[in-house]
């Protein structure tokens, strides 16, 4: 305490003094500690030192009503911790409701807070025990409870995404007992990494899920698997995010998360519950078992069935054929009867046939010698009036055309190329041909000019189009 020479109606504290005051204060009226319910938002664990710092909170509809700082020092940190692991199967973390026994201390140089010396892990398992029916219902309440044990799973699950850790031993197990089936099954398996258990856990699983989601086409189921060993961190696949995800998920979900004594509420609402890794992968074999013994039942049957058939149609085919060479032989036997008839009938129609076309043979004979004089003399009669005609048009045919081939004669003698020369033409050529359009000198090659008289050979300067 100072006093202020200047103002002695001023009294002026160290903060020191305040805090001293504040600090007995509290041991006076805390001097013991008190059951306290609380959520723990933040562990604040120390490795280095050992000690452990929880951000204790209350919330009302969702929002903080209180907080405070706690401590849990190292020595009571192992004891609480192995305990409430034990009862729980969870540990201490983020986000769990506690019922701890602590003193309420305050200090100049930390402030307040509350130190934690028990833990009642039967009241955390309560609330969890609430949160996981509060779960359930949630999801009934919705209507998705069932959604995924519904979906109808494929005649062969061969194609599946398996939601684990890449070097788990529950991974391995699964690899393992597929690929080493003994009938050389074999499985499309698409690993989806993932944290599997504890803090993380629900954000990771989901967000696995969700990309699955957009490849759904490809697969024929998902598999959520975790080694089996330690049960605990759990309480994970309790949360209602995560097991509305796998309920609504469009693909039968196939659980084996490990030996846990309660069934989660993620494995109520998945397709197919297993407790270990390699009862999820003998239930996928299963079904190629199942397809196996059927095709091999049917083979047998139809082995059997094709025997039955045969041995019957054999003594039907026997029966048959008896039966047909008797028919054969009566219908031979009916056949011969009737072609005897006919012939017999034949033999006599022909025969009669033959007389009456003999007789009508010999009357053509008679007409046609009659009608073939009657033709002749009307041919004979008309050739020779054919043959006067002839006569008459030959001389008739014979001056015209004699004098047409006169002219054509002289004009012939008129266009015969000497006769042309004779009257100062002349015939130009070019290597041997006439000059045209398409043969024609260039300058400087050669052409030929005939006269009447000469052979002129000329050489070309220049061509002047007309």
């Amino acid at each position: 305490m100072d006093n202020n020479p200047e103002n002695s109606s001023r009294r002026i504290y160290g903060l020191s003094e305040i805090t001293a005051s504040i600090e007995r204060m509290f041991a006076k009226h805390y001097d013991m500690p008190y059951w306290i319910k609380a959520e723990m938002s933040k562990l604040n664990y120390y490795p280095p030192s050992g000690h452990c710092y929880p951000d204790l909170v209350e919330k009302k509809d969702g929002v903080i009503a209180a907080q405070i700082r706690s401590v849990i020092w190292k020595d009571n940190l192992t004891t609480l911790s192995k305990r409430f692991e034990e009862v729980t199967r969870e540990p201490l973390r983020d986000g769990i409701s506690i019922l701890c026994l602590a003193y309420v201390r305050y200090s100049s140089l930390y402030g307040l807070s509350l130190q934690i010396i028990d833990i009642d892990p039967l009241f955390t398992l309560g609330e969890m025990a609430r949160d996981k029916m509060e779960a359930i219902e949630r999801l009934k309440r919705e209507g998705i409870f069932e959604l995924n044990r519904k979906l109808p799973l494929p005649l062969l699950v061969k194609r599946i995404a398996v939601i684990s850790g890449e070097t788990s031993k529950g991974y391995s197990d699964l690899i393992t007992t597929l690929n080493n089936n003994g009938r050389g099954y074999r499985f499309i398996i698409k690993l989806y990494t993932a944290i599997l258990q504890g803090d993380g856990a629900v954000d990771s699983i989901r967000a696995q899920l969700i990309k699955i989601k957009a490849r759904v086409q490809h697969f024929d189921a998902v598999a959520i698997i975790r080694g089996g060993g330690a049960e605990t961190g759990m309480a994970c696949y309790d949360h209602y995010a995560l097991a509305a995800e796998v309920a609504q998920f469009p693909l039968p979900v196939i659980t084996g998360i490990g030996h846990s004594t309660n069934e989660t509420v993620v494995e109520m609402v998945a397709h197919t519950h297993k407790i270990t890794p390699t009862d999820v992968a003998h239930f996928l074999l299963s079904f190629f078992l199942a397809y196996d013994e059927r095709i091999t039942t049917a083979a047998v049957n139809l082995k059997k069935l094709t025997v039955q058939l045969v041995e019957g149609q054999t003594d039907t085919l026997n029966l048959l054929a008896r039966s047909v060479i008797q028919s054969g032989r009566q219908y031979v036997n009916r056949e011969r009867q009737q072609l005897h008839h006919l012939a017999l009938n034949a033999r006599h129609l022909i025969g009669a046939g033959v007389f009456n076309h003999r007789v009508i043979l010999s009357n053509y004979e008679q007409t046609l010698y009659h009608v073939s004089d009657q033709f002749v003399n009307i041919q004979q009669r008309h050739l020779s009036e054919q043959i006067k005609f002839l006569k008459v048009y030959y001389k008739h045919f014979h001056s015209t055309y004699t004098a047409g081939l006169t002219g054509l004669h002289q004009r012939i003698i008129l266009l015969d190329p000497v006769n042309i020369l004779k009257r100062g033409f002349s015939i130009t050529r070019f290597q041997g041909k006439a000059i045209s359009s398409t043969h024609k000198p260039e300058p400087g090659t050669t052409i030929e000019t005939e006269t009447f008289e000469q052979k002129l050979i000329s050489t070309i300067n220049t061509i002047t189009e007309k």
